[in-house]
């Protein structure tokens, strides 16, 4: 059905178009009641007769439904309405990971920020057993606030039921595509991870990995081809990145990070040398009597600066480096039962930036979504 601003459609109103892709058409709708902004999505007119495609809008839905990230666009609610199917998400204010790279290469440190943000997506998504299978510079938004979300888990594979890939036919983007998916083998987490290997790749080097002069040639360089390392393009690429990427990108998943926890371990060196490298070359613009604290990259892991002979910690524990007293593991089991196995990074980022306990249990807050959750953990803390 085509859908025009001012229609109503349930308890929504249309709002503009914001655009189709192969499975849907995505439309700006306001709710009459709450006047809240959401996105709803709608099977398109030629695939709401298939069937496949029917089932796979559903499955789409199901899959959203058992997901809650702070990286991974939400899903609000589903309905019928005059027998179409239509999915209401949140809205996302910003711009694909494409439109962003269309502007020019970005700085190592919002590359590696932004590909923290995925893989803890993912270590979220795989830990419940979904395979997104699309993963690609399209699919990946970015909100004003730097914020990364992940869209479209249309062709999502889960634990639950059989895949619907006909024969012959390949779910995915092709330059993105892993090996074994080229192949018509099923995708597993680490073929997710291949594809992220792609698009860092990509981001590091601004050139893809594969390419070819048409859809075989591509098909057979993803299986045959191994290219250059991103170091060995852009010089001044980390050696630890430029050798994470180049893992995530081996033609047999066996010798591939086993997961995308342990492909954010492999990124994590690089961003602990970019902290390195910033505090050597940062200027000192704080009292003599005490020593400047380096400021970590986005996603950077980094060590705190011991204070200056003579100077004062108002607040801080007496540890020289500020974390031996801090109930780290704690904190981590709590925050996970809201947002997963990603705590465990939330917390030692936080821990590398803050020595004070009450500013680490606020910011680790922000990453909850559901703002009665966060309230309980914040409580959690006691006074």
């Amino acid at each position: 059905m085509a859908l025009e601003p001012g229609q109503k459609i349930g308890d929504y109103m249309i709002v503009t178009s914001l655009g189709a892709g192969g499975l849907g058409a995505v439309y700006e709708v306001e709710h009459t009641i709450s006047r809240r902004h959401e996105a709803m999505k709608i099977l398109l007119p030629d695939q709401s007769k298939t069937p496949e495609m029917v089932e796979r809008f559903h499955r789409e839905v199901q899959t959203l439904a058992t997901l809650n990230h702070l990286n991974i666009a939400a899903l609000h609610t589903a309905f019928y309405f005059e027998d179409q199917l239509a999915m209401v998400m949140e809205l996302i204010d910003g711009e694909t990971l494409r439109d962003r790279e269309q502007h020019g290469m970005l700085p190592l440190p919002l590359v590696l920020d932004f590909i923290t943000q995925i893989l803890q997506a993912l270590t979220y998504a795989h830990g419940l057993g979904v395979v997104h299978r699309d993963i690609k510079p399209s699919n990946i938004m970015i909100t004003p606030h730097g914020v990364v979300k992940l869209l479209d888990f249309g062709i999502a594979l889960t634990g639950h039921g059989t895949g619907l890939t006909r024969a012959g036919y390949l779910l995915g983007s092709l330059h993105y595509m892993s090996p074994e998916q080229v192949n018509g083998q099923k995708a597993t987490p680490r073929s997710d991870l291949y594809s992220v290997g792609v698009m860092l790749y990509e981001m590091l080097t601004g050139k893809l990995p594969i390419t070819g002069e048409n859809t075989y040639q591509i098909m057979l360089n993803h299986m045959n081809h191994v290219p250059p390392p991103p170091v060995s393009i852009v010089t001044d690429t980390p050696p630890a990145l430029s050798a994470a990427v180049m893992r995530a990108l081996e033609k047999d998943p066996a010798n591939r990070f086993a997961s995308a926890e342990e492909f954010l371990r492999g990124v994590q060196p690089a961003s602990s040398q970019r902290v390195m490298d910033t505090a050597r070359t940062m200027p000192m613009q704080m009292a003599p009597t005490m020593a400047a604290p380096a400021m970590p990259a986005p996603g950077a892991s980094a060590t705190v600066a011991a204070p200056a002979a003579g100077a004062t910690q108002s607040s801080k524990p007496s540890s020289s480096s500020g974390l031996e007293s801090l109930p780290l593991e704690e904190i981590r089991r709590k925050l996970a039962v809201y947002i997963g196995p990603v705590a465990k990074f939330v917390v030692k980022k936080l821990a590398a930036q803050h020595t004070d306990l009450d500013t680490i249990y606020r910011e680790a807050a922000k990453q909850i979504p559901n703002e009665a959750d966060r309230a309980a953990f914040l409580k959690s803390k006691g006074r």
